[in-house]
């Protein structure tokens, strides 16, 4: 991923224990998302970390497909859950063959430089079946690009790109999606101090 300091996969597998230690779960709004999706149908989970939503699409019946650049966040997702297909692999070049119901990409535009995201949404777009769904989750505010004390490691400086709601609808619309549902909430305990947004979008 293309940032200004610190590599963002490098920072991510330095923590990755930390990380499969505290984000055990899904967010209530990846169920929502796979309700919508058809039944048994098939997922990309592009940088998909330690496989947390991976793993619950896996229990619903689905069957999901995990990349991510950080080769120690992969390990403990094949560990995890070693019936799903998990890929080291750039959600800017996705390689993978066939079409897929539903892309995940749960905090991971997060760490993309914005002239980069218009192309990804492309890309989304055409490795969807006709009406796919995509599921988005950010860390909302006044579009910026920062970086942060990353929360497991002070001394680590993470690159964030932070999404208003209105460019990355504009973003979507421009890429070939329509908005179906979006939701905001607040951060609460020791998450990041920005507000998330969850969006999930249809392939028009």
């Amino acid at each position: 991923m293309l940032v200004k300091k610190e590599n963002v996969v490098d920072i991510y597998n330095v923590i990755a224990k930390d990380y499969a230690k505290t984000f055990l779960k899904p967010t209530s709004y990846i169920e929502i998302f796979l309700k919508l999706l058809p039944k048994k149908g098939k997922i990309l989970d592009v940088g998909c970390g330690v496989g947390t939503d991976s793993g619950f699409a896996k229990s619903k019946g689905f069957f999901p497909v995990g990349i991510d650049l950080s080769k120690e966040m992969l390990k403990i997702a094949k560990h995890n859950y070693p019936l799903i297909d998990f890929h080291l692999g750039d959600m800017r070049k996705i390689k993978l063959h066939g079409k897929f119901d539903g892309i995940i990409a749960s905090y991971s535009l997060i760490h993309i430089i914005k002239k980069e995201i218009p192309g990804i949404l492309r890309n989304f777009n055409k490795i969807l079946n006709d009406k796919g769904l995509l599921y988005i989750a950010l860390q909302s505010g006044q579009s910026d690009e920062i970086f942060i004390n990353e929360p497991f490691d002070h001394k680590r400086n993470l690159f964030l790109n932070i999404i208003s709601s209105s460019e990355i609808n504009n973003l979507l619309k421009e890429n070939g999606f329509k908005i179906i549902k979006e939701y905001k909430r607040k951060s609460k305990g020791d998450e990041i101090n920005f507000t998330k947004l969850f969006i999930i979008a249809q392939k028009i």
